[in-house]
């Protein structure tokens, strides 16, 4: 007992809490994806220095990855009250109006983050791909595909199949809003490829997208995008092997499509013109 005492004492005299290592703290949990964990801390910094940039810029940081939009950009907003010229914020605010599909206001605020800051890689690079998505050509006519072949797994909510410019192959369930979708995925891996290889990075084969409530795996070969949406608690090796696997269904089935021939259409009584037995074939 004396010895537990003793190992036990330190921790109940231990130093309080800094504002900067909660920060530290917290932005190892942000970047951990420890999000609550990140959020509490970031509170305890605000409520010992409530006018500290770095908490205000970590706390919009933590509303953008839960796609609280108006928090985020209030944190942003305050920040950039305080500093007009930060770079982080700007570009927060930037990728903020990408998602609510404001390009011309991301493309203003990327400007404004390079005009301050020439050497800013992220900016540059997101401002690369924006301008680069802005010259897609319209969609493709998609192939045939038997959608009701691919199986999706239990857990599974909805399936798309699209080409990378972001016309819509097929979609399972299909739904009103399934062309949609395949556009907006098609421009979120566009933009991701065109900042990686900014970055000097290659090109994108697979991704996870969350939102409030899913986690949708996607895989891409830079022709075909291929997007499993599951739950948000799926086991990402688990969601990966789920869409590899409908990745190949897809392609034999694509395979299978292309190798099939044309059926011909028959000629109809309204169609087909009657014959005049008066009439000379020369």
């Amino acid at each position: 007992m004396p010895l537990l005492r003793r190992l036990w004492r330190p921790a109940a005299h231990r130093a309080p809490l800094t504002v900067a290592e909660a920060l530290r703290r917290a932005e190892r949990h942000r970047q951990e994806g420890r999000y609550a964990e990140a959020g509490a801390l970031v509170m305890r910094a605000l409520e010992l220095d409530g006018d500290n940039l770095h908490a205000h810029l970590l706390a919009a940081y933590l509303h953008a990855a839960r796609r609280a939009t108006a928090p985020a950009k209030a944190e942003f907003g305050w920040v950039l009250g305080h500093d007009a010229n930060h770079a982080r914020a700007l570009l927060g605010l930037a990728r903020v109006a990408l998602e609510e599909g404001d390009d011309a206001t991301c493309d203003e605020l990327l400007c404004r983050a390079l005009r301050f800051y020439p050497d800013f890689p992220e900016a540059a690079a997101l401002l690369d791909a924006l301008r680069a998505d802005e010259l897609q050509t319209p969609p493709a006519v998609p192939p045939a595909l038997r959608v009701d072949r691919l199986r999706l797994p239990g857990t599974g909510r909805a399936l798309i199949v699209g080409g990378a410019d972001g016309g819509l192959i097929a979609a399972q369930p299909a739904t009103n809003d399934a062309s949609h979708v395949s556009e907006a995925l098609a421009r979120a891996l566009r933009l991701a490829t065109a900042a990686l290889r900014r970055c000097g990075l290659g090109p994108l084969h697979r991704a996870i997208i969350e939102d409030e409530r899913d986690a949708v795996f996607t895989r891409t070969d830079g022709n075909l995008i291929v997007s499993l949406a599951l739950p948000r608690a799926t086991d990402p090796p688990q969601g990966l092997l789920d869409v590899n696997r409908l990745w190949s269904a897809t392609l034999h089935e694509l395979r299978l499509a292309a190798a099939s021939p044309p059926i011909a259409q028959r000629a109809t009584p309204v169609s087909t013109p009657a014959a005049d037995p008066t009439r000379r074939v020369s």
